[in-house]
């Protein structure tokens, strides 16, 4: 691994200071072996990896750590078929990833491939960062033909494909809080009996529970552009009732963002809180067997939640040699075999399969289990997440009516009314 080591400073993260001094000497060692476009003799057998990171993840020691982790499991296994194959890899947010690698794809330094969420994919492969993937037919079978479509442009070209899945679920203290809530209801009443809940108003931690409040179907008519039926037009303003009863709570805190939640969480003072499977091994490092994981909470009436899933694809670099194409594409293949995502699966206990075939062992592992749970659940809310991706902009205006109602500046039928009309109106 200790190519991936010295990778890090290849591909320096904007804004850490701490990785830019040690980043610039290796980055001048290492620019040599960079040149996939550039004319000059790229180094032999090496693929180059850029990563993207989510909004709830700092890229600092610990991450780099934890990426290294994961990527020597992929990278042990396929060593032991290709003996000469080495990796480097580096780390972006997720916001910028497309302007850096942009940069570097015009430097004729740009990566092999690229490791993001789908809508990030997309997004990439419209500016031309990134190159469709060969739709090859027997490998495509190996996934959800949701989560191909999650992941095609409006021409039917792959973004990238599919490698692992990312689900929503409850992080609690076993310590504090040895049975976490079920229900919604119970939530507020853990609440209410002393232990401290975190929420946040970002539309992707907090849909779920849409879900729980029977709210879904209203959602999805109001993103397809009409009007939601009277009954689910009453659902979301429940849904929104329940989230402004909720933040009249003493022990419930609502968070601007999914990254403080977490911190709060991990410095003890807050006992459940929703969090990103991804955010698991950090939480484990922390925690320890105090760290308990669940299922989200579903409605009084049984009503499933309703969390959001992440698809994590590999993309193909658009500057890649014909040589590096290559290799980037044959150590796709290999990733999505039955018998590496089951190791990913497994080894992590953070993230699924994006192979369809591989079966969760969900009677070995309760975090498993609730993982496999969330995805299901996902299912409910797929025609919502294709019509709206990450970057549309109804998700900044949804945030902005949310903290307005979780304040007490509006009412939930107000909020019912505004919500319905930002979602049908087009980004």
């Amino acid at each position: 691994m200790g190519a991936l080591i010295t990778a890090m400073a290849l591909f320096p993260a904007p804004r850490q200071r701490p990785w830019r001094r040690r980043g610039l000497l290796l980055a001048l060692l290492g620019s040599l072996g960079l040149t996939a476009c550039s004319g000059r003799p790229e180094l032999p057998n090496v693929l180059y990896l850029a990563i993207g990171t989510n909004t709830d993840q700092a890229i600092d020691a610990e991450l780099v750590a934890e990426t290294q982790g994961r990527l020597n499991v992929l990278e042990g296994a396929y060593r032991r078929i290709h003996p000469e194959r080495h990796f480097q890899f580096g780390l972006y947010p997720e916001a910028v990833i497309g302007a850096a690698i942009s940069r570097r794809n015009r430097a004729g330094l740009g990566p092999d491939l690229i490791f993001v969420n789908g809508d990030t994919a997309l997004r990439m492969l419209a500016s031309g960062v990134v190159a469709p993937f060969p739709a090859m037919g027997g490998l495509l079978n190996q996934f959800d033909p949701d989560d191909l479509d999650r992941v095609r442009n409006s021409r039917g070209e792959l973004a990238g494909l599919p490698l692992l899945l990312h689900t929503q679920v409850a992080c609690f203290n076993r310590k504090r809080l040895p049975n976490p809530p079920t229900t919604v209801t119970e939530l507020l009443a853990a609440s209410a009996a002393g232990h401290p809940v975190g929420l946040t108003v970002e539309p992707y931690g907090l849909i779920w529970s849409a879900g729980s409040l029977g709210a879904v179907g209203g959602l999805e008519q109001a993103v397809a552009g009409q009007q939601p039926s009277p009954a689910n037009t009453q659902r979301i303003e429940a849904w929104l009732s329940w989230l402004q009863n909720a933040s009249n709570q003493q022990r419930i805190t609502f968070f601007s963002d999914q990254q403080s939640a977490l911190s709060e969480f991990m410095a003890g003072r807050l006992d459940w809180i929703p969090c990103n499977s991804i955010s698991l091994p950090r939480l484990r490092k922390k925690l320890g067997p105090n760290l308990g994981v669940s299922p989200l909470p579903s409605g009084a009436d049984g009503s499933p939640p309703s969390p959001v899933k992440r698809i994590r694809v590999l993309a193909l670099g658009s500057s890649s040699s014909t040589a590096g194409r290559a290799r980037a594409i044959a150590f796709t293949h290999f990733s999505v075999n039955p018998l590496m995502q089951r190791e990913l699966t497994i080894g992590s206990q953070s993230v699924l399969p994006a192979n369809r075939f591989v079966k969760v062992p969900v009677q070995s592992s309760t975090v498993l289990a609730a993982l496999d749970q969330a995805n299901q659940q996902s299912d409910q809310f797929n025609s919502i997440v294709k019509l709206m991706h990450d970057d549309d902009p109804r998700f900044s205006k949804a945030q902005a009516l949310i903290t307005e109602l979780v304040f007490g500046e509006v009412s939930p039928r107000s909020s019912a009314e505004a919500l319905i009309q930002v979602l049908r109106s087009k980004p």
